[in-house]
């Protein structure tokens, strides 16, 4: 052994030549791995290495480290190199066929000369020596990752086809001994060489700011001289992330290369190599037929991809219509005049007088039965159009259209479906040239109801250009109501009541309380469509919660009372409450929520709360973001700290949630699911952005699959299903498919890479076959049970990793299994296979429409369910 070799491996280190006394022992104690230190700045920067963040980077090239004083010894070597005049190179340098005993001790740089250069300027003895292969042990793929240094550094064989010359070119006895008692020296386990898999999923430049070569932090103090990144060529530059297997069925391990499990159990032979970036490209290719997705053509306009109006009246009919269009009991006075249709007929010609053919126009019956079932729909919610003081004679045709394409959609009759896009094109020309004639109408009620009709409507439609137009227009509506102060309390003022009101006045004000009201609706609408589009879209909210001090709308009974007697009635039997809650207050005082005046709309109040712990929870992950690679301790402590926070916010909403409706469970249970995963990230990872950003997000989602986060996360995520089975059929909106889809996306990706995890370390998934052979196996802990049937199973899985997370893939129509899970009626999803997790989404998406082939229902819902269909290898 060279002289060096020997002086490395006898060094004692700084903790054993430290004096022993136990007075001298600190009470600065990590709290990790409890070692003491006398200096906080000691413990400190002994906690960067924990953390292992990698914040202080090189300028020069792309190195990263978790501590600065191996910043600046590493930027020395830049310095030398130009005080020398020699350039800092970027690109990999030439490896050393065989390496150098010494070299291979110290993971520094070795060339094919001998002696090295190296050796030479220490004067140390260059030896190199090829182990036998005969009396090198096989590494055993199956062992656990805790196995000894020497299991884990010998191979049966060279492998030149990894490239790496450290395990095929060293005497594997002197490299074990050293290695090893370098690591007992500094009180650090042994570290596992990297994998196979890790090695062909990252790129070059992402592979090297790896963590394993980085040393840790006791290694380190005993080779000053050793630059870790700026020499070392592991990989070429061929080497692209690529994850086919996981595409493809379960894999059996039987140590036979190329075998492939397909669903039903045949192993069949799979003789094709991992192809460098195939996976990820063909996930974009996937991805650019999503609903995100829009390329816009030349010479298309809004009504090339519109055949006409062809509208049917006899199949507007709610007898047969699949389902039923509103459940509302509201009753709307008035009938749509012949002269109202009429207009709407002219308006349709003057704004597309060519592109559009008109066969024939519904009748004023016709139009009529479609405007009451578009207002009748709205009342099912936060009902923000008054049924009451709804005249046709006086609405403006584009609002008269725009309802009309309300009560198109609801329908579920392709044909009227297809008029309805007309009509909703219409409707969104018609309002920009209004505005462009008379700036006035940008005020009135009237016109910025038809704006977020419309808007409500393409923003979720499907069509991918309706979709992008829908989203860029939000801002226009956003403007005017802000712009005309709807979002104050000033501009809201208390409407008072006198016996001594005649009926004239008494109507007066009774429709100046409904308009005031109606904004106040449309407002809390507009806030909780515009935290959806953040929420599922991952752009900026362009409402704040903090902007919205109007008070909170009034409460159901007195804003569906159908006359100006009965509201009077209403009114003066309800003692007015003393103070005004609005947006603002309830976030300020959490606990107000649940204690409401009764003459507030609690059903409002609680949704606006829920939606304002949305926006905080975007914006705490948008924070995040910036903190991720910050080294400032007390920014990370309060980062944590309002993590914490939100959850506890989101989990005491549990008991408002009580009488609120299932789609706000669905949403309760997202903003849980989404505080502890980043979509974005996860989107990247799926190849939404290319192949690049699916590789940075690959190395990003590695760390986090293996967290106590990520197990909460898809714990959330299964109670999003879960809320979702209990959901009416035919009620799921375009944004609760958005959420499920999301939902299943975060559970297929633990799944991918937890899959792709056990195979690199040898612990490969079994079939079902082999499951089912296993008497006492594994818990099945199921994510999308009610948590009363298994909130202990559920609790160690995610405190402990114990236990094997499954979904239900159910056969029954939505909302069947909303209480108790009919296990006779469902398939178990099992989350080490991918494609079974794409199935469940499918089968809960296709079940909320059920009776209604895919091709003919929603069009999002097709859309989505296919793009998980290909994601997931399940083409049909």
């Amino acid at each position: 052994m060279s002289a060096e070799t020997d002086a490395t491996t006898i060094r004692p280190s700084k903790r054993a030549r430290a004096p022993s006394n136990a007075d001298n022992v600190s009470s600065l104690q990590c709290q990790v791995c409890h070692r003491t230190y006398d200096r906080l700045d000691h413990l400190n920067r002994h906690l960067d290495s924990h953390r292992n963040e990698r914040s202080f980077r090189c300028r020069d090239c792309s190195a990263a480290f978790n501590r600065r004083d191996l910043l600046l010894r590493h930027q020395s070597t830049h310095a030398k190199n130009a005080a020398e005049g020699q350039p800092n190179l970027n690109r990999p340098v030439e490896r050393a066929i065989k390496a150098c005993n010494a070299c291979v001790i110290s993971k520094v740089k070795c060339d094919n000369y001998r002696p090295c250069q190296r050796c030479l300027k220490k004067n140390i003895t260059c030896t190199t020596q090829i182990p036998d292969k005969n009396n090198v042990p096989v590494s055993d793929s199956s062992a656990p990752v805790e196995q000894t240094s020497d299991r884990l550094l010998s191979q049966e064989e060279p492998r030149p086809d990894l490239m790496y010359p450290v395990d095929a070119f060293m005497d594997a006895a002197t490299l074990n001994r050293g290695i090893s008692e370098i690591y007992h020296e500094t009180a650090n386990p042994p570290q596992a060489l990297s994998n196979f898999f890790e090695q062909i999923m990252v790129t070059q430049s992402d592979f090297l700011a790896t963590d394993y070569l980085h040393p840790s932090a006791g290694l380190t103090a005993w080779l000053p001289e050793t630059d870790w990144l700026g020499e070392v060529d592991l990989f070429g530059a061929d080497f692209m992330p690529a994850i086919d297997e996981t595409f493809n069925s379960p894999s059996l391990n039987t140590g036979r290369v190329g075998t492939t499990t397909t669903p039903g159990g045949t192993v069949v032979n799979d003789a094709r190599a991992t192809n460098s970036g195939d996976a990820v490209r063909r996930r974009h290719a996937v991805f650019k037929q999503s609903p995100w997705f829009w390329v816009p053509e030349r010479n298309q306009n809004a009504f090339s991809e519109q055949e006409g109006i062809t509208l049917d009246e006899r199949q507007v009919d709610l007898a047969l219509s699949p389902h039923q269009p509103h459940a509302s009991n509201v009753v709307i006075p008035g009938r749509l005049s012949q002269q109202s249709r009429d207009q709407i007929l002219q308006l349709v010609l003057k704004t597309a007088p060519s592109q559009v053919t008109i066969s024939s126009f519904p009748s004023a019956d016709c139009l009529d039965k479609l405007i009451k079932v578009g207002i009748a729909k709205r009342t099912e919610g936060d009902a923000w159009i008054h049924p009451y003081t709804f005249h046709s004679d006086t609405a403006r045709p584009e609002f008269l259209t725009a309802l009309v394409v309300a009560g198109c959609i609801c329908f579920g009759i392709p044909s009227v479906n297809k008029t309805g896009l007309v009509l909703q094109e219409i409707v969104r020309v018609s309002l920009r040239e209004l505005a462009e004639r008379d700036n006035g109408v940008m005020r009135e009620l009237q016109y910025l109801q038809a704006c977020m009709l419309w808007l409500d409507i393409g923003a979720f439609c499907g069509f991918r250009r309706k979709m992008e137009l829908a989203e860029s227009s939000l801002q226009v509506l956003v403007t005017s109501l802000r712009r005309a102060g709807r979002f104050d309390d000033v501009r809201y003022s208390n409407i008072v009541l006198t016996s001594e009101d005649d009926a004239e006045e008494l109507s007066r004000k009774w429709y100046q309380w409904v308009e005031l009201e109606s904004f106040k609706r449309l407002v809390y609408h507009l806030f909780e469509h515009d935290i959806y589009m953040t929420m599922v879209n991952h752009r900026q909210p362009l409402l704040s919660y903090a902007e919205l001090t109007l008070p909170l709308p009034a409460s159901e009974s007195l804003w569906l009372a159908p006359s100006a007697e009965i509201w009077k009635a209403r009114m003066m039997n309800m003692q007015l409450a003393s103070s005004r809650p609005s947006m603002r207050s309830i976030l300020q005082e959490p606990g107000s929520v649940s204690c409401l005046h009764a003459g507030f709309d609690t059903h409002i109040a609680h949704s606006a709360y829920i939606h304002g712990l949305a926006s905080q929870v975007w914006e705490h992950c948008q924070q995040a973001v910036l903190l991720h690679d910050m080294s400032d301790a007390s920014s990370q402590l309060w980062s944590r700290s309002r993590q914490q926070k939100l959850q506890e916010c989101l989990r005491d909403t549990n008991i408002v949630l009580d009488s609120s409706t299932a789609l706000t469970c669905v949403f309760q249970q997202f903003l849980q699911m989404y505080l502890f995963a980043d979509l974005d990230t996860i989107t990247r990872f799926a190849g939404r952005c290319g192949e690049e950003a699916a590789h940075r997000a690959y190395i990003a989602l590695q760390p986090w699959c293996k967290s106590r986060e990520a197990r909460t996360a898809i714990a959330h995520a299964g109670q999003v299903l879960q809320a979702a089975r209990a959901i009416p059929p035919y009620q799921n909106r375009g944004q609760d498919s958005f959420i499920i889809y999301h939902s299943i996306m975060v559970l297929w990706t633990y799944s991918m890479i937890t899959s792709d995890c056990a195979r690199k370390t040898g612990f490969n998934t079994p079939t079902q076959v082999e499951v089912a052979a296993i008497p006492d196996g594994p818990t099945l802990v199921f994510l999308d049970d009610a948590r009363c049937s298994n909130q202990s199973a559920l609790n160690a899985f995610i405190m402990m990793n114990t236990g094997i997370p499954c979904l239900r893939i159910s056969d029954g129509d939505a909302g069947a299994q909303s209480e108790v899970q009919d296990t006779a009626k469902s398939d178990t999803c099992d989350l080490r296979y991918p494609w079974q997790v794409m199935k469940a989404g499918v089968a809960l998406l296709d079940a909320t429409h059920p009776d209604v082939d895919r091709e003919t229902g929603p069009p999002l819902i097709r859309a989505l369910c296919g793009l998980m269909e290909e994601l997931g290898g399940l083409q049909s």
